[in-house]
């Protein structure tokens, strides 16, 4: 799931996953699945009802060019590529890099494209401090195999909306207030919370 909420819509959703943080425990087999995974999707267009692509195109030529500099950024900063960078167009097969670091752009502004930036931490606190070291707090997604300690984590992310594994699910449930902190904006919507902030 968090391939999935790193690439559908071709990573063009509010909530998408645009920065991941593994503990160095888990990092290899992290990676290893990811990258599997990642490899299934099929990037194309097609009217057809029932389409077998997983990904269509960037919906706009300008966000071509904030995908193709926060690549060349995070390329030139020492990023590594774990998958190739094919284009056609618009099209873009979803990228995952490591090597990341906050002095690169796809880790300190909004992508809202196909990459996913992979980071490997020491432990869980580092993993809190570098999800909260940034300007946005709209959504993030917490994984573990034990929701009671996930929820411990969740309670220290900057994060409006926060998820336990899984991802993107949060803008779908009505009941359940939705809108961003920091820089991701203001005011609410879904929930009792929305009509009372009026």
């Amino acid at each position: 799931w968090g391939v999935w909420g790193a690439f559908f819509n071709t990573g063009q959703t509010c909530m998408a996953v645009e920065r991941v943080y593994v503990v160095e425990s888990k990092y290899d087999e992290f990676l290893r699945l990811t990258t599997k995974y990642t490899r299934d999707f099929k990037v194309g267009y097609t009217t057809d009802l029932v389409s077998s692509y997983s990904m269509g195109p960037v919906t706009d030529p300008r966000q071509v060019k904030i995908i193709e500099t926060h690549l060349e950024d995070a390329i030139a900063k020492g990023a590594r590529l774990v998958t190739e960078i094919k284009t056609d167009g618009m099209f873009f097969d979803p990228i995952i890099l490591v090597d990341v670091n906050h002095s690169m752009l796809l880790m300190r502004e909004e992508t809202f494209g196909p990459l996913m930036p992979i980071m490997k931490v020491k432990d869980e606190a580092e993993a809190i401090r570098l999800a909260n070291d940034n300007a946005f707090g709209l959504g993030a997604s917490i994984w573990s195999r034990n929701n009671h300690h996930a929820k411990k984590v969740a309670d220290q992310i900057e994060a409006s909306s926060i998820i336990i594994n899984d991802s993107i699910a949060q803008f779908g449930i009505p009941m359940l207030p939705f809108g961003g902190i920091k820089d991701s904006g203001v005011g609410l919507t879904h929930g009792q919370e929305w009509l009372m902030q009026f």
